[in-house]
């Protein structure tokens, strides 16, 4: 688990360095830093959880679900690394036809799509094990707390 999040961090540290150049950022994150901000993040989304769903059986039937979570970006991040380094190789190929690039292109949208089928489902999933008033607190958390920029970069420094 801890590697998939840490899979995750990596994906998000990858993207996130070509935005320094835009951001006035002096360099890329630390990715130590930002996989221990991470985890304390989703430790403490897991504890807003605990405090927050009414009935303590619900909240811990939403904390499984919270690591599929982390496990299906996990594999996105797998699949985004994936398809990178499939286009270098086949960029590098002078010899490559376009069939190529069109099929490795499809197979990555493929994927990506079977990903984002599987979160929807897992969103579903758990709104359903809470109140709308419980996930409007949880969905607030994830989006400014888990925002992959602020993951990266700290309050004051460049790109916020």
């Amino acid at each position: 688990m801890t590697r998939q999040i840490g899979t995750a961090a990596a994906l998000v540290v990858a993207v996130l360095m070509v935005l320094p150049a835009c951001s006035g950022r002096k360099g890329p994150p630390d990715p130590a830093k930002v996989q221990q901000k991470m985890n304390a993040l989703l430790d403490g989304e897991k504890e807003l959880i605990r405090s927050t769903v009414a009935s303590s059986e619900r909240a811990e039937s939403l904390i499984p679900l919270l690591d599929e979570r982390d496990r299906l970006v996990a594999e996105q991040a797998q699949t985004v690394r994936r398809h990178r380094e499939g286009m270098v190789t086949l960029n590098a190929n002078y010899d490559a036809e376009r069939s190529s690039f069109e099929e490795a292109i499809a197979d990555y949208n493929n994927e990506r799509m079977e990903t984002q089928r599987g979160l929807v489902e897992l969103i579903e999933a758990m709104k359903r094990e809470v109140t709308a008033k419980e996930w409007k607190a949880i969905a607030k958390y994830e989006l400014k707390r888990l925002n992959p920029r602020e993951l990266a970069y700290e309050s004051g420094v460049g790109g916020n």
